[in-house]
């Protein structure tokens, strides 16, 4: 589990660790990983890609906070209206294209999705009025498109900002 804000764990983890400028910690149910900053410095796809390789896995559910939803969201596409991309000037990387597919970045479920509306973590933090129909994103629409690019099976999920502090990694997990 990727959160884009420094999660609530409540289980006994079993380690902890860094790397790429992320804290890791490892519990009896799962692997749970956050950016110290959601930053291109941080999630870059050459540092995605070096946790790529140290956490060994090829799918990841991203937790981001939202406004305008009272309830958990199993987030379906973004639009990205935070004004950068941590691909620009990243990419090619490896091998992969220079202008990537982003159309189908998350797994699709049975369950309701939703698009969200991402606008950075200023945007989000300010008191700005933002429009009552839109479920806005803090950081998903940032992080979400790298993991994509580099080939990881992304699931998303936006959780209240007014809930983010009382959900923990776990209920997530539920």
């Amino acid at each position: 589990m990727y959160f884009c804000y420094p999660p609530t764990i409540t289980e006994q983890h079993i380690k902890k660790t860094n790397h790429s400028n992320h804290e890791i910690v490892l519990t009896n149910k799962a692997l749970v990983l956050w950016p110290k900053t959601i930053t291109i410095n941080n999630c870059s796809p050459d540092k995605i890609d070096n946790l790529k390789n140290f956490i060994q896995t090829k799918s990841v559910t991203i937790v981001d906070r939202v406004k305008n939803s009272c309830e958990v969201v199993s987030v379906g596409g973004h639009v990205n209206r935070s004004g950068t991309s941590f691909l620009v000037g990243n990419t090619p990387h490896n091998d992969k294209k220079q202008f990537p597919d982003l159309s189908n970045i998350y797994t699709k479920t049975n369950t309701k999705q939703t698009t969200v509306h991402t606008i950075g973590e200023k945007r989000f933090s300010s008191k700005i009025k933002l429009s009552s129909n839109i479920v806005w994103s803090e950081s998903i629409g940032l992080v979400s498109s790298v993991f994509s690019y580099l080939g990881f099976e992304v699931m998303g999920v936006g959780v209240p900002k007014q809930k983010a502090d009382a959900v923990s990694a776990e209920q997530i997990l539920k």
